[in-house]
């Protein structure tokens, strides 16, 4: 310690005859004290070391705080997009359910369709076979008649009268098998027109039905989606809200502090220079002090 002194008495010494030796507190110290207060000073010192020390920790603190809330928000974006691949599924599921449902209405109208042209290919059918019956009859008719009338010639005439009757019997019995071809032609056609008409508002109300219950499933999923989706939004709204505010309160109170302690390390460091130099002043006479006293 003695060595040290000499040492800095010897650097300020050199200036001393032009320099005007400030009035300070340690003016008057002997040495002893002034080596209490120096180990004083350097116990501040080190506080103040240890203090700033504290802050840097804080400091890291802080920063692996953020990079921690950096991650969660990261990882949160990730479950946010997770949801909403989930949400593009269950859109395309649903828009396979819509094509499949109109898939099947597409196949009962075919259904409808074919029935309808079955039913009027067999109603051509009958009508084909009634009229060729007919005709059949028909012919076969004239040609008993042609028969009858070239019996009745041969007959030399002698029948004329039973002939003109039968032939105004055939006659009318003709009239009344066209008459009744007529009636069953327009009972069948009577028969199948209502069938058809049956059939066809049969399979309009069964269409009606099927794309009533598809829209109201249709609807009823979608509504619950769109529930689904406000109320996870909502929830993760509210608590991505909460985490920012806690955030914002923590940075806020640690900011606080932490300008504290800036403040704090400051005057401390101010302080210790202050200290410094007025050891340093101190020092210089105290050498002189020395000096003169190992010359007498």
């Amino acid at each position: 310690m003695g060595g040290k002194k000499k040492k800095g008495g010897k650097r300020k010494g050199k200036g001393s005859a032009v320099e005007v030796e400030p009035e300070d507190i340690y003016m008057p110290m002997a040495g002893e004290q002034l080596e209490i207060t120096i180990t004083n000073l350097k116990e501040q010192l080190n506080e103040a070391k240890i203090k700033r020390n504290m802050l840097q920790i804080e400091k890291d603190m802080i920063h692996d705080f953020y990079h921690n809330t950096r991650e969660e928000i990261k990882e949160l974006e990730a479950d946010i997009r997770n949801f909403d691949t989930k949400m593009e599924d269950c859109e395309g599921r649903h828009n396979t359910e819509v094509v499949s449902y109109l898939q099947k209405v597409s196949h009962h109208e075919y259904e409808h369709t074919e029935a309808l042209n079955y039913v009027k290919g067999e109603a051509n059918d009958f009508m084909r076979q009634e009229i060729s019956n007919h005709t059949q009859n028909e012919t076969h008719n004239r040609q008993e008649k042609k028969t009858m009338k070239d019996d009745y010639s041969r007959e030399n005439m002698s029948s004329i009268a039973d002939v003109e009757q039968e032939e105004k019997d055939l006659e009318s019995k003709l009239r009344d098998t066209r008459t009744e071809l007529e009636a069953n032609k327009k009972e069948l056609l009577m028969k199948y027109e209502r069938k058809m008409e049956d059939l066809d508002k049969e399979l309009q109300l069964r269409m009606k039905v099927e794309i009533h219950e598809i829209e109201e499933r249709k609807n009823q999923h979608i509504n619950d989606l769109m529930i689904n989706h406000e109320q996870a939004y909502r929830e993760m709204k509210e608590y991505y809200k909460d985490i920012t505010r806690e955030n914002l309160e923590i940075i806020k109170l640690l900011r606080e502090k932490f300008k504290d302690i800036k403040d704090q390390i400051a005057q401390n460091e101010s302080t210790v220079l202050e200290l410094k130099k007025g050891v340093k002043d101190m020092l210089a006479p105290l050498g002189e002090s020395k000096k003169k006293r190992d010359e007498l």
